[in-house]
């Protein structure tokens, strides 16, 4: 059967030998560690963590004094499209920002643009070389008395239009930065026991699992598809392969489900192993037995889908180190947006999502809809790849097509 051999060509291939050895690897030594149960809070507990609420009084100055440091560092940070991009503004866009800022802090560009003394806050190392936290060092900013919150989101909003959108003071982002709140004792323990309700402890550790998991996965698929598609050539039998009276559709789809099929392979494992590590972590508790099948189901596979599509697509077009480096780009696009927030900054056309926490089950919920739409755009994408790569081998069996020049010369020759 046409399945069985192409899932058996990819199984004995050495680089999904490789694919497997680097999968694992990125299982055992990023979330198959020694982990101390989640402990229940306690009133005694001196510290619970932040939460974002939407909280004006603390919203108020931190977004001020954020866009006033940006205005005056001359570089925005903003994520339009899921990807990071530093924004620096032209003269006009600089000019009216600076008019934004005016109504906001009473600065005005005069006093930006000759202020000499600003310096950027963070952790810093000091002489005693510990790690400590120097506030940036800004021109006095005075918010007007009869500035009102509904105009200051009004401004925050004409801000990000002209950063570009993205940037952290649109609605999306502007309370996740800039109106944390310390947590009470009444929220840990809400969040603890959406933790054991909600989640049933293995929801959450499937979470943590798939991100990963999800890093890996969305770019190791490309590596086995663009060797899977190049094998042919190297043990010159493409021309046999070509002339199969099975169709190019048929055969290529069964390809790129036979690579998918094999790369879940240790998606399963691993999800087996990680289910029994939290038992044991838990022994005893009511535990949500499928939580890591099902999350891996709706996170992980998609990544494999189209990264597997990338490989198969370009590699046909192309080369199997173009596929690779197109991949790779996007992979690393991907993951240095998120860099910036590792929890609650899914985006819907993110290709890397990320939840690096066991608990904050709410922040995820609150980003379901995206997530939804996130899975089903790729999953969507990947099958027009496929498709797309079914017409093109057709018509290089044809003879009609031989693929795309690489540096002047032919990729398939």
């Amino acid at each position: 059967m046409l399945f069985f051999k192409e899932c058996k060509k990819v199984i004995f291939s050495l680089t999904f030998i490789i694919y497997l050895a680097t999968a694992f690897a990125m299982y055992f030594t990023q979330f198959h560690n020694d982990r101390a149960p989640v402990r229940k809070p306690s009133p005694s507990d001196e510290y619970f963590g932040t939460v974002a609420r939407e909280d004006p009084e603390i919203m108020m100055p931190n977004a001020v004094e954020g866009l006033v440091g940006e205005y005056l560092s001359g570089s925005f940070s903003a994520y339009p499209y899921g990807f990071y991009k530093n924004v620096r503004l032209n003269e006009k866009k600089k000019t009216r920002l600076a008019e934004v800022i005016t109504e906001l802090s009473g600065l005005t560009a005069y006093d930006l643009d000759n202020f000499e003394d600003y310096q950027e806050g963070g952790y810093v190392m000091s002489e005693g070389g510990s790690i400590v936290y120097e506030e940036a060092n800004l021109p006095e900013i005075n918010i007007p008395d009869d500035l009102t919150y509904e105009r200051f989101r009004q401004l925050m909003r004409e801000a990000d239009k002209i950063i570009g959108g993205g940037s952290r003071y649109s609605d999306e982002f502007i309370v996740g930065n800039f109106s944390l709140v310390p947590k009470t004792y009444e929220d840990a323990l809400a969040e603890y026991a959406r933790f054991l309700n909600d989640d049933k402890i293995t929801g959450a550790y499937a979470r943590l699992y798939c991100d990963y998991m999800g890093i890996d996965l969305a770019i190791l698929p490309v590596f086995v598809a663009a060797a899977l598609a190049g094998l042919d050539k190297k043990s010159r039998m493409e021309q046999l392969v070509y002339s199969r009276k099975v169709s190019s559709a048929k055969l290529v789809f069964t390809r790129f489900f036979a690579l998918v099929a094999v790369m879940l392979i240790p998606v399963i494992i691993t999800a087996v192993i990680a289910y029994f590590n939290v038992k044991n972590i838990y022994p005893g508790a009511a535990l949500d037995n499928f939580a890591f099948f099902r999350c891996a189901g709706y996170w992980l596979v998609p990544n494999i889908l189209v990264s597997a599509a990338v490989g198969m697509l370009v590699t046909e077009m192309m080369s199997g180190l173009i596929a690779i480096l197109v991949q790779g780009g996007w992979w690393f696009m991907s993951i240095f947006a998120s860099e910036g927030g590792l929890t609650g900054e899914i985006k819907p056309f993110t290709l890397v999502m990320r939840h690096n926490n066991v608990l904050k089950a709410d922040v995820f919920a609150m980003e379901m809809k995206i997530v939804i739409f996130n899975r089903i755009f790729f999953t969507v994408l990947s099958i027009a790849l496929v498709a797309l790569t079914a017409i093109i081998y057709g018509l290089k069996r044809r003879g009609i097509f031989n693929g795309l020049s690489d540096l002047g010369k032919n990729s398939d020759r």
